[in-house]
């Protein structure tokens, strides 16, 4: 069995009730398509036999949108033997009343599964506190970062009288993602969508997601990253302004997957520390900016 000692996350859905300028997974847009849980299940029971998880995250999009997130919430603790974090961006609690029985696995002497937030608005703390509140059980305990409870160094640390917990992270910039876009010239109104060309060696070397070497799980099968596994899907659903080789070369990726495990795995890890001919799609120089994220659909 192979062992993946970094975080893995299974990433469940495209659909995202906030726009957030320069999301690296692309869900400010209008992305479609979400995950459901038995549709994968098969090829997970065939993924629990063949690697060995270390961490995981439930992310998107926004999982709580996703209707089958308790089923893989306890999918994956059955399969892989793992509680999971499951990250959000902290809008949904009150929509979300059966999740909690979900967040009680809990793996021999390790945390159960728990929620990370990512607050992308610090303005609206007060009313994800009364959500959070809302979701768990009284008594409540709450630390702030640096307090000896707060182990995870979280801003925010949220505990309650079933040690089920949520983590809350200030998270109000992002930097630049792999998706440009523009008005069209003609109709001011329709967005015209472009991939960087980037120096690949550049690329990777300043990549968040090849630092903290995040792999993603999407539709059973294992990526580098996110942008390489998205970047076709959204091509796809809103025609990436690119050239045709561009185009091959874009969806040319190999990702891992149970068909071809036993052939190609070897290859598959050696060579996730190094960058791929797809990263010249992503930005060489990340810039950092604010983000003023309003709910899709909103006016």
């Amino acid at each position: 069995m192979h062992a993946i000692p970094n975080k893995v996350d299974f990433y469940i859905t495209n659909v995202c009730n906030l726009t957030c300028q320069n999301c690296n997974r692309f869900n400010n847009f209008d992305f479609k398509g979400w995950q459901r849980w038995s549709d994968y299940k098969d090829q997970y029971e065939q993924w629990g036999r063949l690697v060995d998880l270390k961490a995981v995250t439930i992310m998107g999009g926004e999982p709580f949108l996703n209707p089958t997130l308790i089923d893989w919430v306890q999918g994956i603790n059955r399969i892989f033997g793992i509680e999971v974090q499951i990250l959000t961006n902290g809008t949904r609690f009150r929509h979300a009343p059966d999740l909690y029985n979900a967040l009680c696995f809990k793996h021999d002497t390790r945390p159960h599964n728990h929620i990370g937030v990512s607050l992308h608005n610090p303005d609206q703390f007060e009313k994800l506190k009364e959500d959070i509140l809302f979701f768990l059980k009284s008594p409540v305990q709450i630390y702030p970062n640096g307090h000896k409870k707060n182990l995870w160094n979280s801003d925010y640390f949220f505990i309650d009288c079933n040690n089920i917990f949520v983590n809350v992270y200030n998270v109000d910039t992002f930097h630049s993602s792999a998706i440009n876009h523009s008005l069209n010239f003609h109709t001011q109104t329709q967005k015209v969508f472009s991939l960087h060309n980037s120096d690949p060696f550049f690329a990777h070397q300043n990549c968040a997601f090849a630092t903290f070497k995040s792999y993603h799980f999407i539709r059973g099968k294992l990526y580098k990253c996110a942008p390489v596994a998205l970047m076709p899907e959204f091509d796809q659903q809103h025609k990436l302004n690119i050239s045709d080789s561009d185009r091959t070369l874009l969806n040319s990726y190999q990702p891992l997957s149970v068909d071809n495990f036993e052939t190609y795995n070897q290859e598959f890890f050696s060579q996730l520390d190094n960058p791929i001919a797809q990263c010249k799609f992503c930005p060489e120089k990340y810039t950092f900016q604010k983000i003023f994220p309003v709910t899709k659909g909103a006016s």
